[in-house]
C-alpha cells in the first residue's frame, strides 16, 4: 500500500478551519469598528457642548473682572475730567500759572518744552509735593500763547493730586492736549522726557481719533492695542475729550498696559486655549499668543500688520456682521479650531476664546477606547473558546475525511472500501461521507478509463490552442504587426542565413511627440495603424512595431537600388494617406517618415546591424526628415 503523507490529510482541514476563524474574527472586528464608530459619532456633540459650556462659564467669570476694571477706568476718565475742567474755568485766567510755567518747564530743543526731569524724581513747589510727573510739548504750528501754558500747568497740578489715587487702576495716567502736547503721572518712567523731539502724536491713530474733525460726537474711545515707542511697551488707551464752549482743551486719558490686559483677559485655564480681545473695526487689543518680540515699526495691530491667519479670518467676520454678534459658536471658521465669541459690550468689544478641535477629538475617544478595549478582550475570549470547539467538533472528522481524500488522490480505492464507519462513529455526517467515497471508488475505476481518453483528445486540442497562442504572442496588439519579440527571433535568423538580397530597414515617424501633443493620443494611434497598413502591403518584407513610433523590417532585393525603390514606393503610399500634421517641422502638412537601410551581413553581431540602421535613419531625420539613407 502506498504511504500517504499526513500533511497533505490535514491540508483541507487547515484551510477550512483557518477560514472559519479568519471569518469569526473579521466579523468581530467589523462589529468593534462600528460600535466605536457609532459611540464615537454620539459623543462627540456632547463633548462639544462640555466644551462651549467649560469655555463660556470661564468666559464668564474673566468678562465679569474685566468689565468691572474697564468701567472703573471709564468713571475715573469722567472724574479726571471734571476735575481738570474745574481747575481750568477757576485759574486759567491766574497770572501766576504763566510764572510756574517758565520755572517749571525748559526748552531742551528749539520749539520743544520738557517739564524739569525735578518733577518726576521729587521736588517742593510751594505747599505741592511733585513727584512722577513728566510733560513733553512737540513742535507747534504756532508759537505758546498764555492760555495753551496755563493749560498744561493745570495739566500738571491736577494729575500730580489725582494721578496717585489710580496706580492700581491703570499703568499710566494723562491728559492729552490737541495741540501735539501730553502730561503724565507715571512712576514707572519718565515719558516726557523720553519722548523723541520731533513727535507730531497727532498724526497717529491714537490722539488724532479724540479731534474735533476725526470725532465730532466728541465720544470717548479706546484705541486698540498699539505699540507706544518711548515708553516702549504695548498698551491700550481710554479717552474722554474735555471741550470747553467749543474748544477742544484736554483729553482725560489712562493707559492700561497689554500686562494688565492679559492678566485681565488672555488668562485660561488650559494652556492650550488661545484668547483673542478685538474693537469692532478688527484691531487687536489683546491676545494669548501675542509675542513681545513684534516689529518696532508698528503703531497697532491690525489683520494688515499682524500675520495670524486665525486672528485675521476672526477679523474679517466680526468685522462684516459686528452689529449682530452677541454669544456665539464659530464652527467653521477654520479646521482645527472652535471659536466661542462673546460681546463685552463695555468697550465695545468682543472677546473669542479659541479651542482646539483635536482635544474635543480626544475627549469624545475616551468612551470609544473604553469599548474597544473591552471589546478586544471580549472577541480575545470568544476567538479562544471557538478555537477550542473547532478543533474537537471540526478539525477532528476532517481529519478522517481528509486521510480519506488523500486515498482517493493515490487511486488506493481498496484501502477506502475496508475503511470502518466505526473509526467515525461519534461524526455521523463524516460517516455518511465516507459511505459516499467507498460507493465512488467502485464506480472511479470504470469512470477513469473513459477519463483518460478524453484527456487524450483535450491534450490534442490543448496543444493547438498554444501553437495558435504563440502566433498571437509575437504580434502587436494595436498595429497588428509582429512585435519585438517575433523580431528578435526573425533578426537571428535572418543573420545567420544573410546573403546579399537581404536588408535591414529602421524607421521613425517625423514629428510624431508633437503631434500626440497636439492631436491627441487617440489621432496618434490611428495614424500608426494606418502606417502599419502600409508597411504590411509591401511585398517580399516583413515588418515589426519597433517601440513607440519606430518600425523594422526584413526586405528582400535583387540590389540596394531596388531596396530604395521599393521603400520609395512605400513613402509614397505614406504621404498617399494625407494624415495632417501642422506642427511638424516639415512645410508639407501632412505625417512623414524616414527610413534607415543597410545591408545585412551574415554572422554579424545584431546589435552592430541595428545600429548602422539606427545611424542611417538619424541621418534621414537630420536631414530635415521624410528621407531615406542607406
Amino acid at each position: 500500500m502506498t504511504n500517504i503523507n499526513p500533511e497533505r490529510r490535514q491540508q483541507p482541514r487547515k484551510k477550512l478551519t483557518t477560514r472559519l476563524l479568519w471569518h469569526v474574527t473579521c466579523v468581530s472586528l467589523a462589529l468593534l469598528i462600528l460600535t466605536l464608530m457609532v459611540t464615537f459619532w454620539q459623543t462627540y456633540p456632547a463633548a462639544k457642548r462640555d466644551v462651549v459650556t467649560q469655555l463660556q462659564s470661564e468666559v464668564a467669570v474673566k468678562l465679569q473682572a474685566n468689565q468691572i476694571h474697564l468701567q472703573g477706568v471709564e468713571r475715573q476718565g469722567e472724574l479726571l475730567a471734571r476735575e481738570f475742567l474745574a481747575r481750568y474755568q477757576a485759574f486759567n485766567d491766574d497770572p501766576k500759572l504763566q510764572d510756574d510755567f517758565y520755572d517749571w518747564f525748559e526748552e531742551t530743543s528749539p520749539g520743544v518744552w520738557r517739564l524739569q526731569e525735578a518733577f518726576f524724581t521729587s521736588v517742593q513747589r510751594g505747599e505741592h509735593l511733585f513727584k512722577g510727573m513728566s510733560v513733553f510739548v512737540g513742535p507747534q504750528k504756532q508759537p505758546l500763547n498764555d492760555e495753551l501754558r496755563a493749560r498744561l500747568v493745570i495739566s500738571v497740578r491736577t494729575l500730580n493730586e489725582l494721578g496717585p489715587a489710580w496706580q492700581e487702576l491703570v499703568t499710566n495716567t494723562h491728559l492729552s492736549l490737541p495741540e501735539n502736547a501730553l502730561a503724565m503721572y507715571s512712576t514707572e518712567q519718565a515719558w516726557g522726557r523720553l519722548a523723541a523731539a520731533d513727535l507730531v502724536m497727532t498724526d497717529y491713530s491714537t490722539l488724532r481719533s479724540t479731534l474735533q474733525s476725526e470725532n465730532p460726537e466728541r465720544q470717548p474711545n479706546w484705541t486698540g492695542l498699539y505699540k507706544d515707542h518711548s515708553a516702549g511697551y504695548w498698551t491700550i488707551t481710554y479717552q474722554r475729550p474735555v471741550d470747553l464752549n467749543g474748544k477742544h482743551l484736554v483729553n482725560a486719558s489712562f493707559d492700561v498696559s497689554l500686562a494688565q490686559l492679559t492678566r485681565d483677559l488672555s488668562r485660561t485655564v488650559d494652556e492650550n486655549i488661545e484668547s483673542y480681545v478685538l474693537n469692532a473695526q478688527g484691531a487687536l487689543v489683546a491676545s494669548s499668543t501675542f509675542s513681545a518680540e513684534l516689529s518696532e515699526q508698528r503703531d497697532t495691530l491690525t489683520p494688515e500688520n499682524y500675520d495670524d491667519p486665525l486672528y485675521q479670518k476672526i477679523a474679517a467676520r466680526l468685522v462684516d456682521h459686528s452689529s449682530n454678534i452677541e454669544q456665539e459658536v464659530w464652527d467653521d471658521i477654520d479646521e482645527d479650531y472652535l471659536v466661542l465669541v462673546q460681546h463685552l459690550g463695555t468697550p465695545e468689544w468682543w472677546y473669542f476664546s479659541i479651542y482646539p478641535k483635536a482635544l474635543i477629538t480626544n475627549q469624545a475617544l475616551y468612551l470609544p477606547y473604553v469599548i474597544a478595549f473591552v471589546g478586544s478582550l471580549l472577541v480575545t475570549a470568544v476567538l479562544l473558546t471557538m478555537a477550542y470547539f473547532v478543533q474537537r467538533q471540526v478539525s477532528r472528522p476532517l481529519t478522517q475525511l481528509a486521510a480519506t481524500a488523500a486515498l482517493m488522490t493515490e487511486k488506493n480505492y481498496q484501502a477506502i472500501e475496508e475503511q470502518k464507519i466505526s473509526r467515525a462513529g461519534m461524526y455521523g455526517e463524516v460517516a455518511q461521507v465516507l459511505q459516499a467515497f467507498r460507493v465512488m471508488a467502485q464506480r472511479f475505476v470504470k469512470a477513469n478509463a473513459e477519463l483518460e481518453q478524453r484527456v487524450d483528445e483535450r491534450t490534442q486540442e490543448l496543444h493547438q490552442a498554444n501553437r495558435k497562442l504563440d502566433e498571437l504572442v509575437h504580434i502587436d496588439g494595436l498595429t497588428g504587426l509582429l512585435n519585438r519579440r517575433a523580431f528578435q527571433t526573425d533578426l537571428a535568423e535572418a543573420i545567420a542565413t544573410a546573403n546579399n538580397h537581404c536588408y535591414f530597414v529602421m524607421a521613425d515617424i517625423d514629428d510624431f511627440k508633437p503631434f500626440n501633443d497636439n492631436y491627441g493620443h487617440e489621432a496618434g494611434d490611428r495614424a500608426l495603424v494606418a502606417f502599419a497598413t502600409a508597411f504590411q502591403k509591401l511585398p517580399n518584407s516583413r515588418s515589426y512595431r519597433y517601440g513607440g513610433e519606430e518600425f523594422a523590417m526584413l526586405l528582400q532585393a535583387e540590389s540596394l537600388a531596388q531596396a530604395e525603390q521599393q521603400l520609395e514606393q512605400l513613402r509614397t503610399r505614406i504621404h498617399q494617406l494625407g494624415i495632417e500634421h501642422k506642427f511638424g517641422r516639415r512645410l508639407g502638412g501632412v505625417l512623414t517618415i524616414s527610413f534607415g537601410i543597410t545591408q545585412i551581413k551574415q554572422s554579424e553581431p545584431p546589435s552592430e546591424l541595428i545600429q548602422r540602421a539606427d545611424k542611417n535613419m538619424y541621418r534621414a531625420k537630420q536631414a530635415g526628415g521624410d528621407e531615406i539613407i542607406s
